[in-house]
């Protein structure tokens, strides 16, 4: 069954939560005159409306239609048409921007959020119900500020409704080790009121007690490592005097916390999809596991499109990310008897041989023609049994995606899968990663996160002690700390599998310090070139994907004319010279600054006009 929106409410309440964006100064509007009466906020259902007006920047992602394009474009995960300009910074300003939706947007959310949690002492009859929804608004408050913080590092910090007047209204930046403690401060209070998912106001759609413990784990992961490794190798974002380890013990605490209340219990699809089958579901509130999620259902006028973006777009995983999955027998390629085995230029050797997630992760040629096995979506881009060529372009990646595409659709550019935004898998290798980076991971704490996922798929289990002694040079370039345990580079490997398109791999490049390691001088290909030229310059294999004639030299392979390949594999950019082979220049972030988004100018601007406050900037940036 669906769900109907538990947000629609009516225009009052949506204007009581949706501050205009128009101004620069986005603190200082004063709350409307009619949701300002003593009579509001003095019931429970009160905080409840007016948390629903907030819900969709909660729970929202990009559109369906890219969802994985854009999600982890900027990694070395994902190939397009076109190199991604998020990474291709060689020749970019430093010259900062002048605004930003993102600082903007946040914080005219949060404004809303304090104005609702200001108005706490209106309760008449405060009770559990109540507790819950005020319990909403401190998790809300806290993703906003770790929005910022994902974005900015320390921002000033405000948790109150200020006025034109208000002295704090024009504040200078915290450190972002005081944004992240006040994150947790939050978490801490929403994970007190907010109750277990199912129970009593916790009902589908809602945020609960899970999800708060959730983001603790993300949110305190992310800051200490930010600062272990950060301040580790000395670069200009550490925080001074600080291992991280205050953040990845809060990370631990929550981890442990949601454990225990959740145990092994996750969502498993059916045989040969038990992982991809969560991704292209839409019943995302009833999975367990999946403790927020958005709701499409095209009945209601609520649906994603999401067919549509995986039949079009040409992007699709690398030959690096593939490389980095285990073998069938649990070992890396490197050590691995299966490897010599492997025929490279066979799609279904390659991914059959490999983590059961690598197959339902891409689109194994041996499940037969696409148009077959989406029958009930259609469209002339499911042709064939690889990534389709199209009618104008050739594909830029030869690997097809099918986590995520949507197994059945209303139409080709409406379906009913939800988004999941979060799930029990992302918590258990925050715990996972924190512990090992602390040195205290046991094989315990290795049963009770990494293997749980593992045991969905069927993959062999992960094994500290077999895993300690493998003989693997780790390459910072694919991601791995050279200097670290194996433990801490093979949970960063789960990580890569687990997460594989949902967004996670910028933000870990940069929490690591690796950020250029990886991206600077990297040329990306993506599958075997000869495999596909022997599938669409053969005739046969036309006629047998339903290619009319008349469209057969549109999709054929020419290198040079239409595709390229470097040292056997495919390549999209082989038209420009910085990835057209080996020696190119590649990608390129500048180090000393492409961690961080510069602070808008305007506000910079701003705060010196009005309060003579300096604003200071991030590195690297003018």
């Amino acid at each position: 069954m669906k769900y109907i929106k538990f947000y629609k409410i009516n225009l009052l309440v949506i204007l009581m939560s949706i501050v205009s964006s128009c101004s620069d100064d986005f603190l200082d509007l004063a709350p409307e005159d009619e949701v300002s009466d003593a009579t509001f906020f003095t019931n429970a259902s009160d905080f409840q409306n007016f948390a629903n007006g907030l819900y969709g920047n909660v729970i929202r992602k990009v559109s369906q239609s890219d969802i994985f394009y854009v999600l982890e474009s900027n990694t070395d995960n994902i190939v397009g048409q076109t190199p991604f300009g998020g990474i291709q910074r060689r020749n970019n300003t430093s010259v900062a921007s002048q605004t930003s939706s993102i600082w903007n947007n946040n914080y005219s959310y949060i404004r809303s959020v304090n104005y609702m949690l200001g108005n706490q002492d209106k309760l008449l009859s405060p009770d559990a119900t109540s507790d819950h929804y005020i319990g909403e608004g401190y998790f809300m408050r806290a993703m906003f500020y770790f929005n910022l913080l994902q974005n900015f590092g320390g921002v000033p910090y405000i948790d109150e409704v200020l006025s034109t007047e208000s002295e704090a209204l024009y504040k200078p930046r915290e450190s972002r080790d005081f944004i992240a403690t006040k994150i947790l401060e939050d978490l801490n209070l929403a994970i007190d009121l907010l109750q277990w998912k199912g129970s009593g106001p916790a009902v589908t759609g809602r945020i609960n007690k899970e999800a708060a413990l959730h983001l603790k784990t993300r949110v305190g992961l992310y800051e200490g490592s930010w600062e272990y490794y950060h301040g580790k190798k000395g670069t200009p974002f550490a925080v001074g005097g600080s291992d991280g380890s205050i953040f990845l013990n809060a990370a631990v605490d929550a981890g442990n916390m949601l454990i225990e209340h959740q145990g092994s219990i996750i969502y498993k699809g059916p045989a040969g999809d038990e992982y991809s089958r969560l991704f292209n579901n839409d019943e995302g509130g009833l999975l367990p596991g999946v403790f927020l999620f958005r709701d499409y259902n095209v009945s209601l006028g609520l649906h994603g499109n999401r067919s549509r973006g995986g039949g079009t777009f040409a992007s699709s995983l690398t030959k690096t990310a593939v490389d980095n999955y285990l073998m069938n027998d649990g070992l890396p390629q490197e050590i691995s008897t299966i490897t010599p085995g492997v025929d490279i230029a066979d799609q279904n050797s390659v991914i059959n041989s490999r983590d059961p997630r690598l197959r339902q992760t891409l689109y194994a040629p041996d499940r037969g023609q696409r148009q077959d096995f989406f029958a009930d979506i259609g469209g002339e881009g499911l042709k064939g049994i690889y990534r389709p060529a199209g009618f104008q372009n050739v594909s830029s990646t030869g690997y097809y995606i099918l986590k995520g595409y949507p197994l059945t659709t209303v139409s080709l550019d409406l379906n009913d899968v939800d988004d999941i935004i979060f799930r029990y898998g992302e918590a258990l290798l925050n715990f996972a990663e924190a512990k090992a980076i602390l040195g205290t991971i046991t094989q315990t704490d290795i049963d009770k996160s990494v293997n749980v996922l593992r045991d969905r798929v069927g993959a062999p289990n992960m094994n500290l002690g077999a895993v300690s002694g493998w003989g693997i040079a780790y390459s910072e370039k694919d991601g791995y700390d050279p200097s670290a345990a194996n433990i801490v580079n093979e949970i960063r490997r789960e990580r890569r599998v687990e997460l594989m398109l949902e967004g996670f791999r910028n933000d870990d490049l940069k929490r690591w310090a690796i950020y250029e390691d990886v991206i600077n001088g990297y040329v990306p290909v993506s599958a075997h070139y000869q495999e596909l030229v022997d599938f669409y310059n053969i005739d046969q294999n036309l006629i047998d994907a339903g290619y009319p004639t008349g469209l057969w030299e549109q999709v054929r392979y020419v290198e040079g004319v239409n595709s390229g390949q470097i040292e056997g594999y495919l390549t999209p950019f082989w038209e420009n010279p910085d990835f057209n082979g080996p020696g190119s220049e590649g990608y390129y972030i500048e180090p000393g600054r492409d961690y961080l988004n510069s602070i808008p100018q305007v506000e910079i601007d701003l705060y010196e006009q009005k309060a003579g406050v300096k604003l200071t900037q991030n590195p690297g940036w003018i």
